[in-house]
């Protein structure tokens, strides 16, 4: 299990292909624009997050499939998972 930390709306096309079913993503600072959008190309398996500060910053609603995650619960989501890759 690994946890994909996105920064950028840019990064998503960096790391989807090395993305599997037991991977998780995170939206954080620039990338929460994503989080409100269908991502074509990830697998519905995936789960996906938004930092919350960082969506209501920029006045984002996340998709209906997009978690909104707190501070302390992103430090859990690195805690549960076996790597952290930013990008």
């Amino acid at each position: 299990m690994r946890l994909h930390i996105l920064n950028s709306p840019e990064s998503l096309s960096r790391c989807q292909s090395l993305l599997i079913e037991t991977d998780s993503l995170i939206f954080i600072e620039d990338a929460a624009v994503l989080a409100c959008r269908q991502l074509s190309g990830v697998n519905a398996d995936i789960a996906l997050h938004a930092l919350d500060d960082d969506l209501k910053r920029r006045g984002i609603i996340a998709a209906s499939n997009v978690s909104a995650v707190t501070m302390e619960e992103f430090v859990d989501l690195c805690a549960e998972h076996s790597q952290c890759l930013s990008w």
